[in-house]
């Protein structure tokens, strides 16, 4: 099961990283954000960027969690 499969009033008390049967997104650090629920909530904020306060990863308010994993690497040959 993959995180967002799961709303966040139903994630309440689920700590990702202990519950390893749950998919992650992941922090530019490859670590395991706990609960990436948080920025997704703000939905009706005003659109900003936003500290998870869960792995201190820039996200952006009102929005799910950005995954790292799904992020295209850099093109290593750029520039050179």
């Amino acid at each position: 099961m993959k995180w967002h499969e799961i709303e966040p009033k139903d994630a309440v008390g689920i700590d990702l990283s202990v519950r390893l049967d749950i998919e992650a997104p992941l922090t530019s650090d490859g670590e395991r954000c706990p609960w990436p629920w948080d920025p997704q909530q703000l939905v009706g904020a005003p659109m900003g960027q936003y500290h998870c306060p869960y792995c201190g990863e820039m996200v952006l308010a009102g929005v799910p969690h950005v995954d790292y994993r799904e992020q295209p690497e850099p093109d290593q040959g750029a520039g050179s």
